[in-house]
């Protein structure tokens, strides 16, 4: 959401990454313009270079206007198996190397008054809010309409997103598991999510259920989420045509849900309806949830430590 439509026509290119423009997954190499260009830079061992700006985390994007006491920061980084890198039509994929990362860190100088401000307080607790992001995939079925528990229990939820997907896309080279079937389900615009809203604790999201004959309803609302921080470009890459396509994603806004006074944990599911029996392709649920965290450092004796 954060490549909007001049920064994917600029900068991102830059950043090894191309929109893409055909839904077909079986012939995708010859008419998805995406998938060629991802595949260029990479051609016959070329190097490629790319940024992962890091303040576009929500953990690092609320700490630009923090000064932090020294403390050890462990970034742990997951690598996407090979299929998902770059899919080829053809069976036989392309390797990409990692060989090197590097982490830029500007470093700040202090005055003298600065410094003394720094010194004076360096052990008075600080705390700061971000939200967190978990997937959450849900078990290979066929039914044609349910109720998907996603989550047992989960504090402040302010952002779900949900997507369905033919589970066959998944581990396999000749289908890209970054476009998504929750509008064509089975891939011959037959079975298709009908209807679907989402339950927290007691509270439904909308009031008025999500309809599939009101995909404009359903994309405005994304495309309002993507307004919400739209603070260093312009424009949207989602329109109605490759929305229904390619970026089928359905998003809740939970910001408006008031939280009991305890603040425990509640359940999160979804309620959906297809048109039709889906026996003819399994599929799979994922939900994106992004919940409000808080990080607190206290003093404990002569250490300061996150609680």
């Amino acid at each position: 959401m954060d490549y909007t439509d001049d920064y994917a026509r600029s900068v991102a290119k830059s950043q090894f990454w191309y929109l893409d423009t055909d839904a077909t997954n079986g012939t995708a190499a010859a008419t998805n313009a995406g998938s060629k260009s991802r595949g260029a830079p990479s051609h016959g061992g070329a190097t490629v270079e790319t940024i992962i700006p890091l303040n576009r985390f929500s953990f690092f994007e609320e700490l630009s206007d923090r000064l932090l006491p020294p403390f050890h920061l462990e970034f742990e980084i997951v690598l996407q198996n090979d299929n998902e890198i770059i899919f080829q039509n053809d069976g036989t994929g392309r390797r990409i190397v990692v060989q090197k990362f590097e982490l830029w860190v500007p470093q700040l100088m202090l005055t003298s008054e600065g410094q003394k401000m720094f010194n004076e307080n360096f052990l008075k607790p600080t705390q700061w809010t971000y939200l967190k992001e978990v997937l959450h995939p849900s078990p290979s079925q066929r039914h044609a309409r349910g109720s998907w528990l996603i989550s047992a229990g989960v504090k402040k939820p302010k952002h779900v997103f949900i997507f369905f997907q033919q589970t066959r896309k998944q581990n396999s080279l000749t289908q890209n598991p970054y476009i998504f079937d929750t509008f064509d389900i089975d891939g011959d615009d037959t079975a298709k999510l009908s209807s679907c809203r989402l339950q927290y604790g007691t509270d439904y999201l909308p009031e008025l259920e999500y309809d599939s004959d009101f995909k404009l309803r359903i994309l405005n609302d994304l495309v309002n989420y993507r307004y919400r921080k739209n603070d260093y470009n312009s424009g949207t890459q989602l329109q109605t045509s490759n929305f229904g396509t390619i970026y089928p994603v359905i998003y809740f806004d939970l910001r408006s849900v008031k939280e009991g006074v305890t603040g425990d944990p509640k359940s999160l599911t979804l309620h959906y309806r297809l048109n039709e029996a889906a026996d003819a392709q399994d599929y799979t649920i994922y939900a994106a949830v992004l919940n409000e965290e808080e990080v607190v450092v206290k003093q404990i004796g002569n250490e300061l430590v996150v609680v």
